[in-house]
This record gives structure tokens, C-alpha cells and sequence, in this order.
């Protein structure tokens, strides 16, 4: 917030001259009060109602008695020494005016409309229009009345201040927030008060903020206790049980609670509780209204706790002013709006249903905790359906391809198979075969029609179905944790083990399940997989081309150099697959890949960001004294995207597998040159993103590169990746848009990679960050200006 924004206003006083009792001036002379601290104060203090009438003023660590109707100054005194380097005795406390309606008329039926929309909104039909909830928890323990704030007249009313400015004024000038959008307040004494319950953002819940920042309504005394404030923070959030709305809990306090020190660890258990509830969809803020020396360590464990369960949660600690407050304040509001951002569905404007049969765990929670389910072939009510993996040829966008199943085709048992010897694609099992069960029927006609056996021969060799070896789907069987352990913008991640038919235990590698955190039937959840699996695969195919070009490099060296080249990294993208589930009669797919073990880590993202350059910039702000982090935005270690969620258009799969022109261009690598003496394995990622951009003529470019980088037991060094984000030139758009209107199809669908696809923008950002090195010249690359992009 601009340090100049200060809305100077300040009551209008109704006589140029303040008159004075003679209790008065005794009293100010036995304390040391000067008579212009009870004219500022009449101007700027905090105002509540006395007795018989009268006014009770409190400013600068001075409260004093003025009765309006005689404009005559009654008593003062002082209630504790007002700090001499920050608050009233520095600046002039910022006041901000109501809300003026444009009469009366209009004042009164705005709150009529308030009242009633309140009353609407709270009926079950309509929290199903609620876009987002903030539930404010502000403490108001006699601490929050200490004089040390800039720009305001004490602690709690530069909170209300701020909220009124920054939370609520703001945002419905630029037309961010409306009515849809809710506030809860909760008071946080002894005892916790529900001040204003789920109301919507308006001008007359301004008007409200504004009256709290006097002292006639609430007052900060006593004591400030979390638990109760939690326990209620946590009623207002579960009121509303759609979860198609955005919420956000901000816990405003200035030191460590009043609550006994054993609850401490409850304290923070029950955050952790709370944001278990709800994970992504919650935003949790603390902020500390205090001295830095101040203990803030409650509300510091409180953030961690929240982010271990998937909460987006921070800690704010601004300095004792206004405008810093101010800056904190409008950096969650716009959480907020990308919460809401994330619900939405771009192409309808619809709100999103957050799934609510979700259950989090804690990150780091052994395997061993928690509860898993089977799906096995003894379990009729349960088990695997089909494995389904992508395919891709470099000119098609491709699709879904079967994956061979191997279990007996007359009792689903994976016991010592036998196969087909005509198709490898049909098995029976020991006990069948022994039975005497062959392949003869398998392998007839029927009444004129192709044979079973030649059916899978002739979708084999279409690419329609697809064998795999053991070591990738060791069995038919799995069991999948009933715990969330992860969750991003669009999808919830959860362990997934293979299991061993025999006996149950697990085998083969660890895996994870991607599933999307919004409701939707069948079919919809298979076009989100389509989406993913379809991007991931064709930015697989560029990291085949990439370690092409590096073996094709070698040739320009010696035998040297050819061996350093060797060891070089190479760019792998895990491949996924689609399980198709039974459960209880009911149909259920998830996206499963192999879990990367090891520092997962994202080496750029979908708009510029690039790892070094950030650790760089870091080094240079540090340096100047000014404190900041290195970690991008991020979620947590497999690959959830952060900078924007994924939406899938419609598509028709005959449009999706017509040919066109080759992706990529296949033109001999020829390094540039140089000595080369610079080539570290840092480099290569960003190498990678601007191969995929000059291979494939401009028109694509993959980032958003996350994973772990690896040395094998055999020397050679790999980045495993997962989650990338491909960038569609426009022109291919433009292109596709003439294409299809001539052909009278649906615009658009050749090359759809959802809403991470920044199109040329996106490019530009990578370009505008990316510094060629060694690792591009070898490959050939050419500079490119963002600019020419």
C-alpha cells in the first residue's frame, strides 16, 4: 500500500475553543496533561459512550471526560505512557470515513438490502451462491490497546483499520469482492464472541469495520485465549457445507496466548485438525501485532501445522505501522482470489465442488499409519478393471491405448500363467489348464467373424493395445491409502502399492495416485487423465529427441570428450497410467506413476521462473539487507501444479487422431562454439525447455519442469520428471482456428493442454529469464530474444 495513502479526515469538532472545568485543569496539572493532547484527542481518539451523556475520549495513552452538549472538558488521566518511537506520539493515526450513501433514503435501504441478503445467504439454498468465507479471528485482550503502532491509535484499531481499507474498501472499488463473498469476525478475549456472522461484502459491512475501530461496541481487556477462538473459527468454517467456496482463516494476535501452557500442543493439534478438514481450499494467515521481540512461536506452529495437512498457510509479522499491515492484509486478499481463481471453471464461470470424501494426512506419515484398500481378484466387490496407458507418434495427438491383462481369462488368477502362443495376449491359470481348459476356442471363428486371438493380434498391431512388462505392472492387483498425502491446484495425491496375489504383500515400485480434487461423474475424470497423460507424453517425446541430440553431439569431439558427453544428464518423464477400478459396483479410475524418491525439486515453471536465476537474485536482495526467500510457490514433492490448474476442453476423439504436420523438426545437431568448460548438470533443464522450443519450429515449448535428479548406480546422471506444462504458440491456434472453421468443426482441438498453456506469453517469460550456457551451444541452440519470440 502506498505510504501516502492516509484518507486524512478527522472529526469535525463542534467549537474552535475547548472550555475547561476547574476539576479539569487541576487535574491535568496533577498529571501533566496538556490541554492540546484533550483537543487531539477529541479530533483522533477512540470514542465510547459515558455517563449522563457525556463522551469518553482515549488517545495517546490519555483518556479524558467532554460533555458534548456544554462543550466543557470534565477529567483526564493517563492509562500507561504511549511509545515515544512509534504510534500517536510519531504520526497522525490514519481515519477513514464511512461510507456516504447518496441520502438517507438510499443509506437505509442499503442496510435493509445488507440485512436481508445476510438472512438469504444463510438459508441452505443459498450457501450454495457462496464464492468465498474469511473468518477473522481478532484478538482483543487488553494488550491490543498498547500505543505503537504508525498510522493507528493502538493495536486492534490498526487491525480494523486495515481490514476496513485493505480487505474490504479496496476490493469492492476494483470489483474483486461483491455480496457472494462472505466475512465472519470472531472477538478473541476469555471467551470467544461471534461479532458479525457470515455477512456478505458490502458498503454497509464497511461501515461496520469502521464502528469497530471505536471503543463503543468492543473494547480490548482481559485476557486472549486460542482454543475457544479456534473452536469457534472452526464452527463458522464447517457452517457452510457446499464446497464450491473459497476460504480463508486470518488470526490476528500480538504475542503468545493467555491459554495454560499444556495446551500449547492442542492448540496447535486443533489447526491441524481444521485444515485437515478442508487442505487447499483453506488459506490460513497469522499475523503477529507486536514488538519483534514478541513470542510468537504459537502462531508460528500454528502455520506449520496447517501447511503439513495441505493448508496454504503463512506468517506475517509486519512492523508496528499501518501501511505495512496494509501490505500483508492486500497479500491475502489476493490469496484468496486465486483460491477462488482455482474453483472456478474457466469456460462457464461455474464454481467447482471441492470433492468432501477426502481424507489428509500428515505430511511425512509413515505407510504404516492410516488405512489402505484392496483391490484384489478374490474380492468380487472390489477390484482392477483395466490398466490404460497413452500413446503418441509425433504427428497425432494420440490417445488411449489398452494395456494386455494378464490373468486368466476364465478366473481372473495370475497363478503361473499361461499365454496364447498366437497373441500373448490371453492366459490361463495353472488350475484352469490343468482343468483342461485350452486355447481352442480362443483361436475359432464364430459363424464367420474373426477369432478372439485375431481381434487382439489386429488391435496389437494398431497400437490399441499394448503389452507391458512385469517390471512396470508387476500385478493386477493393488491397494491404494485412504489418506490424501499431497494436494495441489488440481489433483489430490495418494500412495499406491502393487500386491502380490498370493499372499498380499506388497511388491514391485512405490507408486502415487493422481486424482482430481473436484466432484465429477466417470467420463469427466477420464478426460482430466487424458489431459495429463497426453501432455506428459508428447513432453516425453522431446526428452527422447533432447538425449538423441546429446548422443548426436558426440561425433563433433573426441574420444575424450565423447566420454564426458556420455556422462552428461539425460531428461525422463515418468510415464502414467490410468487404472480403472470396481467398488462396489460402482466404476472409479485414477491416474497412477512411480513415486520419485529423492529431493524433489521444480527447476522452472510455467511462467519464467528458472532455479538458478531466482537463487541469484536471492544473493543480490540479501545482500542489500533485504530478507526474502528462494522457495518458489510450490506444493509438495510429486509434481502438483501450482501456477494455474488444468481444464479439458471437449474433444472428439476422430478429430484428435488426424494426421498433420510433423511436431518436431529433425534437423542434425551441430554445437556451436566454445570450449565448453562450463557444462554443469544445473544447466540442462532450462537447455531442455528451449530444445522443445526450437525442435519443434516455435510452436511448443515444455516447462514447468519438476522432479529429482538422480546419479544411477552406472554413473550416468538423469532428471526424473512429471507434471510439465506445454506452451502452444498462438499462431498454431490461429492456424487451427481457419483450419477447423473451413472443415466445420469445433475450433480449437488439435493441440489442447489446458489452462497452464500461457501460449506466447509463456514463452516470452522463459526467454525473458533464460541465459544461454554451455549446455545449448552444444546442442546448437540459438539465442533468442523474448522480444522475437
Amino acid at each position: 500500500m502506498p505510504a501516502n495513502r492516509t484518507h486524512q479526515y478527522a472529526r469535525e469538532t463542534a467549537a474552535s475553543t475547548l472550555l475547561s472545568g476547574v476539576h479539569d485543569r487541576e487535574r491535568r496539572e496533577e498529571r501533566d496533561i496538556d490541554k492540546v493532547d484533550l483537543q487531539r484527542a477529541r479530533r483522533y481518539g477512540m470514542k465510547e459512550d459515558g455517563k449522563k451523556g457525556r463522551e469518553k475520549y482515549t488517545y495517546g495513552g490519555v483518556v479524558f471526560i467532554y460533555d458534548p452538549r456544554r462543550n466543557v472538558a470534565i477529567t483526564s488521566w493517563k492509562i500507561g505512557e504511549a511509545s515515544k518511537r512509534s504510534g500517536t506520539n510519531v504520526t497522525t493515526p490514519i481515519m477513514l470515513e464511512k461510507h456516504k450513501f447518496e441520502s438517507k433514503e438510499q443509506k437505509k435501504e442499503m442496510k435493509y438490502q445488507h440485512k436481508r441478503l445476510t438472512l438469504l445467504l444463510n438459508e441452505e439454498e443459498g450457501k450454495s451462491q457462496w464464492t468465498s468465507h474469511s473468518v477473522l479471528v481478532i484478538d482483543m485482550s487488553g494488550s491490543m490497546r498498547a500505543d505503537d503502532v504508525n498510522g493507528a491509535r493502538c493495536r486492534s484499531d490498526g487491525v480494523w483499520m486495515s481490514l476496513a481499507r485493505d480487505y474490504v474498501e479496496d476490493l469492492l472499488t476494483k470489483g474483486l469482492r461483491g455480496p457472494n463473498d462472505l466475512i465472519s469476525i470472531v472477538a478473541m478475549k476469555e471467551e470467544a464472541e461471534v461479532i458479525i456472522k457470515c455477512e456478505p461484502t458490502s458498503w454497509t459491512l464497511y461501515n461496520k469495520l469502521i464502528e469497530l475501530r471505536e471503543c463503543r461496541k468492543l473494547k480490548p481487556s482481559s485476557h486472549g485465549f486460542y482454543l475457544p477462538a479456534i473452536a469457534k473459527a472452526e464452527e463458522l468454517l464447517t457452517y457452510n457445507t457446499s464446497a464450491s467456496c473459497a476460504l480463508s482463516l486470518l488470526f490476528f494476535s500480538d504475542g503468545k496466548p493467555s491459554d495454560p501452557k499444556p495446551d500449547h500442543p492442542v492448540i496447535v493439534s486443533n489447526m491441524g485438525k481444521l485444515a485437515s478438514k478442508f487442505g487447499r481450499r483453506l488459506s490460513v494467515s497469522c499475523i503477529g501485532m507486536a514488538e519483534k521481540s514478541a513470542d510468537f512461536s504459537t502462531l508460528e506452529d500454528m502455520v506449520e501445522e496447517a501447511k503439513q495437512y495441505g493448508s496454504i498457510a503463512s506468517f506475517g509479522k509486519p512492523s508496528l505501522d499501518a501501511d505495512s499491515l496494509s501490505h500483508i492484509i492486500s497479500g491475502l486478499a489476493s490469496s484468496l482470489t486465486t483460491s477462488r481463481t482455482e474453483m472456478t471453471e474457466l469456460r462457464t464461470g461455474e464454481l467447482r465442488q471441492v470433492r468432501m470424501d477426502i481424507v489428509r494426512e500428515k505430511l511425512h506419515t509413515l505407510d504404516s499409519e492410516g488405512t489402505w484398500k484392496n483391490y484384489a481378484v478374490d474380492d468380487e466387490s472390489r477390484y482392477v478393471w483395466n490398466f490404460w496407458a497413452w500413446t503418441f507418434n509425433g504427428r497425432r495427438t494420440g490417445g488411449f491405448t489398452k494395456i494386455v491383462s494378464r490373468r486368466c481369462m476364465h478366473c481372473y488368477s495370475e497363478d503361473e500363467l499361461h499365454s496364447c502362443a498366437d497373441c500373448k495376449a490371453a492366459f490361463l491359470c495353472r488350475g484352469c489348464f490343468r482343468e483342461g481348459n485350452t486355447f481352442v476356442d480362443h483361436k475359432a471363428s464364430n459363424y464367420g467373424f474373426e477369432s478372439e486371438c485375431d481381434s487382439l493380434l489386429k488391435r496389437i498391431a494398431m497400437g490399441s493395445l499394448l503389452h507391458k512388462e512385469e517390471e512396470q505392472i508387476p500385478s493386477f492387483c493393488i491397494a491404494v491409502k485412504d489418506q490424501a498425502f499431497g494436494e495441489g491446484a488440481e489433483r489430490i495425491v495418494r500412495k499406491v502399492r502393487f500386491l502380490d496375489p498370493a499372499n498380499g504383500d506388497y511388491i514391485g515400485p512405490i507408486m502415487v495416485a493422481k486424482e482430481s480434487r473436484f466432484a465429477g461423474e466417470y467420463h469427466t475424470q477420464m478426460a482430466y487423465h487424458k489431459n495429463f497423460m497426453r501432455t506428459q507424453d508428447i513432453a516425453a517425446c522431446f526428452g527422447r529427441r533432447f538425449n538423441d541430440a546429446l548422443d548426436e553431439a558426440e561425433k563433433y569431439f573426441n574420444a575424450a570428450s565423447q566420454a564426458f558427453i556420455r556422462g552428461l544428464p539425460r531428461i525422463v518423464f515418468i510415464e502414467p497410467m490410468v487404472v480403472e477400478l470396481i467398488d462396489n459396483e460402482s466404476e472409479k479410475n485414477i491416474l497412477i506413476e512411480r513415486y520419485l524418491v529423492g529431493d524433489y525439486k521444480k527447476f522452472n515453471s510455467n511462467m519464467g521462473f528458472v532455479e538458478d536465476e531466482v537463487k541469484k537474485l536471492v544473493e543480490q536482495m540479501n545482500n542489500l539487507g533485504v530478507g526474502v526467500t528462494s522457495e518458489p510457490q510450490q506444493g509438495i514433492d510429486l509434481g502438483i501444479i501450482e501456477e494455474g490448474s488444468e481444464e479439458e476442453e471437449e474433444t472428439d476423439d476422430e478429430d484428435e487422431d488426424e494426421g498433420g504436420e510433423e511436431l518436431f523438426d529433425s534437423k542434425e545437431v551441430e554445437p556451436g562454439e566454445g570450449d565448453y568448460g562450463d557444462l554443469q548438470d544445473a544447466y540442462f533443464p532450462q537447455a531442455f525447455s528451449h530444445f522443445s522450443y526450437e525442435r519443434s519450429r516455435g510452436n511448443f515449448m515444455v516447462v514447468d519442469l519438476q522432479g529429482v535428479f538422480s546419479v544411477k548406480d552406472d554413473g550416468s546422471k538423469v532428471y526424473e520428471l512429471t507434471d510439465p506444462v506445454i506452451h502452444q504458440h498462438d499462431r498454431l491456434r490461429r492456424r487451427s482456428r481457419r483450419h477447423d472453421h473451413n472443415r466445420g468443426s469445433k475450433v480449437g482441438k488439435k493441440w489442447n493442454f489446458g489452462r497452464t498453456d500461457r501460449g506466447i506469453n509463456g514463452m516470452k517469460a522463459f526467454f525473458e529469464t533464460h541465459k544461454c550456457t554451455d549446455a545449448c551451444r552444444l546442442l546448437g541452440l540459438s539465442e533468442v530474444d523474448a522480444e522475437d519470440v
